[in-house]
């Protein structure tokens, strides 16, 4: 019966070649100085993108300035809007006040209809229409007037596109319909006394949209610091549709 003694000698052998390779593989490598690292060549850029700028990060996108268009911006809280001081001299000549009532009648379909909007808009982002008549502005010599009713969350359901055209392209939306424009002014008591609102005040509650420091000419109080205006303004019962009996006659009837 013969024993193990071949097989170990030759697994012996076998280990014996394994070691050798490998100690003449480590003398080898130890033996071979490493080359040193370099960065890869990129490739040629192309002539015809001298000068191109690169690329921004996101990050920088809304502050980095954009060559010649550098100076432009989109954030309207930083337009300069100039209030006027309440102490500030008041236009109340006559022709200045028909005037902007002409050009408020031109804006609506009729007295009391909601005004059209002169310029573009974006239905979708009705914050931009309060950064400019959510406390109303003056810039450039153009006043975006207050609005004068509490804050809804959709301003083109009632104030359509159109009307008396703006410093942006033509707008008007032809409109046949004819409406009573009603009174340009209040009555009075008596000469002297707090004229009577000439209108409804549906949707007018705020009345510094019209005649606060940001009225239009003619049509601005002559005492703005005052806050409660009804104190001395009496409503109209028949303008507000609140008189019940006996339909009177309306309190412009009779008057120039």
């Amino acid at each position: 019966m013969a024993g193990p003694g071949p097989a170990r000698g030759w697994l012996a052998i076998l280990c014996a070649g394994i070691m050798g390779v490998a100690l003449v593989g480590l003398a080898l490598g130890m033996g071979t100085p490493a080359t040193a690292w370099t960065a890869p060549v990129s490739a040629r850029p192309d002539p015809g993108l001298d000068g191109a700028l690169p690329a921004p990060r996101y990050a920088e996108i809304d502050s980095r300035a954009r060559g010649v268009n550098a100076h432009y911006h989109s954030d309207l809280r930083t337009l300069v809007s100039r209030t006027p001081g309440l102490a500030e001299a008041v236009d109340t000549s006559e022709e200045s006040r028909r005037a902007t009532l002409a050009r408020r009648a031109a804006r609506r379909a009729y007295a009391g209809a909601p005004p059209t909007i002169p310029h573009p808009v974006d239905a979708n982002q009705v914050e931009a229409c309060y950064a400019c008549h959510g406390q109303g502005r003056e810039i450039d010599g153009l006043i975006a007037p207050k609005i004068s009713h509490q804050r809804y969350t959709n301003c083109t359901q009632c104030h359509a596109q159109g009307g008396t055209p703006g410093p942006g392209p033509e707008l008007a939306i032809p409109n046949l319909f004819a409406g009573d424009q009603g009174p340009s002014s209040g009555v009075r008591a008596y000469p002297g006394a707090p004229p009577q609102m000439p209108h409804p005040t549906t949707m007018r509650e705020d009345c510094t949209s019209c005649h606060g420091v940001l009225g239009g000419k003619g049509m601005r109080t002559s005492h703005p610091w005052r806050m409660n205006c009804v104190q001395c303004h009496a409503q109209s019962a028949t303008l507000n549709q609140s008189y019940f009996g006996e339909e009177p006659p309306p309190p412009w009837a009779g008057q120039k």
